[in-house]
């Protein structure tokens, strides 16, 4: 089975308590075959390129153990800045966390200004069917159409993963709708790193033929 986990935090974030690099061996040490970093870009600040350059040379010192991917989570509560997409775009992903909450951007705005990104873009931590209920709307089609793919958060925080788990419904839907559907174990702290999680979401989806970024 191929393993990946594209949602992890490191001491570039304010609530990281971990180096890149222990992440990283944590990964290795759990079977992971594709770690993705992908620390707050409002804990970040001015210090992208910094940012962006670390990891570039974590992929280097780990490319014969597994693949590490640079990634960027952006907050949408409140609408974040507009610079981004042009400082984010030699990144291999960015993930737009909780676009469900009440208060984050409109998801309209969040669609035209999601196509300035020349990156791969994703939701983090997002119900994708109560948004498509406040919109009225077919968030997983909007999603194909605008090439955004899907995040299964495994941190236990976001009850949508467990309703995905078990509703054949809501599976068939993702599954019929062609969208992309990721992995993230939303890591802060490698001491409570959800290995079963992750490697029995992975499962689902490849059972599923669901694709993966």
């Amino acid at each position: 089975m191929y393993v990946t986990d594209l949602h992890n935090h490191t001491i570039f974030s304010y609530d990281g308590s971990n180096t890149p690099e222990e992440i990283i061996e944590n990964a290795i040490l759990c079977g992971v075959d594709v770690i993705g970093i992908t620390d707050h870009q409002f804990s970040i600040g001015d210090r992208l390129p910094e940012y962006y350059q670390y990891i570039q040379s974590c992929k280097i010192r780990y490319a014969d153990k597994i693949r590490v991917l640079c990634g960027l989570e952006i907050g949408t509560r409140p609408s974040p800045p507009q610079s981004l997409p042009a400082s984010s775009e030699f990144f291999d992903y960015v993930l737009f966390e909780s676009l469900d909450d009440e208060r984050a951007m409109d998801f309209y705005e969040f669609i035209e200004w999601r196509r300035l990104f020349k990156c791969k873009a994703g939701l983090a931590h997002t119900d994708i069917f109560k948004l498509g209920e406040r919109y009225g709307t077919d968030i997983p089609g909007v999603m194909r159409a605008n090439d955004i793919f899907w995040e299964l958060n495994t941190s236990g925080n976001y009850p949508y993963y467990y309703d995905f788990l078990t509703n054949e419904k809501k599976r068939r839907a993702v599954a019929e709708s062609g969208i992309e559907v990721s992995v993230g174990s939303d890591t802060h702290y490698i001491a409570e790193y959800r290995k079963t999680q992750i490697r029995r979401a992975n499962e689902l989806l490849q059972k599923l033929n669901i694709p993966m970024p």
